[in-house]
């Protein structure tokens, strides 16, 4: 099985290739805006520098949410694109599943984004990286209330805002932001979706979309 992996949900813009061998290709770059320009250019650079065409692939792992309201929508976008005609199949992981997994500490971690506003997007995954608490959206303090008791240690950009509100001192990971390669093993190992992923937003996003394009800023959640 051949697996692209694709996220623009945060300032990130990354790819990566990953077959029964491993990973074949792994781009990350923070670029805070133009991600429905940079994404399609990074898949043919991977997929060029793979020796594959889009045909090869055999499924697209997309990170859906929370993040970036317009992030979020051109990643799901392009992953579709990509996988019409094709015998390719789009899977959907979650932001916060995929930063999990991205961490390579051993323990259980609670993954954190700074989503503004004063808020956080926050779960918690035990040491298999499987999930404690689901994805949501609040304060610092809350996240740290939800969170905080069985984490063995924070990831993500907004784990610094959870840290003063604990109980207790957590290590926190330098793992900010997502491994495109992990998306791509969460794709491979999931089962085929009953129907195709749809975005997690967990808030309504800060600004409207654009008439002229359907985006706004992707680089603000």
């Amino acid at each position: 099985m051949r697996v692209l992996a694709i996220d623009s949900s945060f300032e990130a813009c990354s790819t990566a290739i990953l077959d029964e061998g491993g990973v074949r290709w792994r781009e990350l770059r923070i670029i805070g805006r133009g991600h429905a320009e940079a994404l399609p250019v990074m898949v043919a650079e991977g997929l060029d520098r793979s020796g594959l065409k889009i045909a090869d692939i055999d499924r697209v792992g997309v990170v859906i949410g929370p993040g970036a309201f317009a992030g979020v929508r051109v990643g799901l976008a392009f992953a579709r694109a990509l996988c019409l005609g094709t015998k390719a199949v789009a899977i959907g992981v979650t932001s916060l599943e995929a930063l999990a997994a991205s961490v390579d500490e051993a323990g259980a971690v609670a993954t954190v984004f700074d989503a503004r506003r004063g808020q956080v997007y926050a779960a918690l995954y035990d040491a298999d990286r499987v999930q404690l608490v689901a994805p949501f959206v609040g304060p610092p303090a809350e996240a740290a209330r939800r969170v905080g008791g069985r984490a063995a240690r924070l990831a993500g950009s907004g784990a610094a805002l959870v840290a003063p509100h604990l109980d207790r001192r957590l290590p926190i990971s330098a793992v900010r932001d997502i491994d495109p390669a992990a998306v791509a093993r969460l794709a491979m190992q999931a089962e085929n979706p009953a129907a195709p992923p749809a975005p997690l937003y967990l808030r309504p996003p800060d600004a409207i979309p654009s008439a002229r394009t359907g985006f706004g800023d992707a680089a603000v959640p």
